[in-house]
């Protein structure tokens, strides 16, 4: 299933761009009877991360900072899944760790998570997910356009720049609302 985490070099095509993704039964941790989220009309940032990988802890927040920039955007939505480090999660024990890691990061995002483990199970067999933390970004169709593995540090402005094009793609974007990582214009 999952291989680790940690740090990636220079990253090839992803085998599960140009795929289609279908429904994935998440559960929102601030009120599991949420429905999960739909992957088509909306680009999608889709995070799994968890809050003992190192990695996804500096990956996280460079993410909310996009979010952030596009809250008012109803083209948008960042999907970031809390993960135990390995099988089912407890729902109790991740809703308590992931808000206190949100908590003392400052991190206003709506986390969820694969208490079961499915989704994850599911990821690595159809669309390649091997390392904490990983990054799919959908567009509105439901196609994966993009996925990141693992984490460095150029990833937050890749992530941002790949993430105007496919709002265009998908309707425009306004400048005021870019994406754009610190430091971009």
């Amino acid at each position: 299933m999952i291989l680790g985490t940690g740090c990636a070099g220079p990253q090839m095509p992803h085998p599960a761009v140009g795929k289609r993704l279908g429904s994935v039964p998440l559960v929102a941790i601030s009120d599991p009877g949420r429905p999960a989220p739909e992957f088509t009309g909306r680009v999608t940032l889709l995070n799994f991360w968890g809050t003992w990988c190192p990695p996804c802890r500096r990956e996280l927040p460079g993410l909310g900072r996009i979010a952030a920039r596009l809250a008012d955007d109803d083209r948008f939505q960042l999907v970031a899944v809390s993960c135990g480090s390995g099988g089912p999660d407890d729902l109790d024990e991740i809703s308590a760790d992931t808000q206190r890691f949100l908590d003392r990061e400052r991190l206003a995002i709506e986390p969820w998570c694969d208490p079961r483990g499915m989704v994850r199970m599911l990821f690595s067999e159809a669309y390649g997910f091997e390392v904490f933390p990983t990054t799919y970004l959908i567009g509105a169709d439901g196609r994966i356009r993009r996925v990141w593995a693992g984490y460095r540090n150029r990833d937050e402005a890749e992530i941002a720049a790949a993430l105007v094009e496919a709002l265009k793609d998908s309707g425009g974007l306004s400048p005021q609302r870019s994406p754009q990582a610190p430091g971009g214009n």
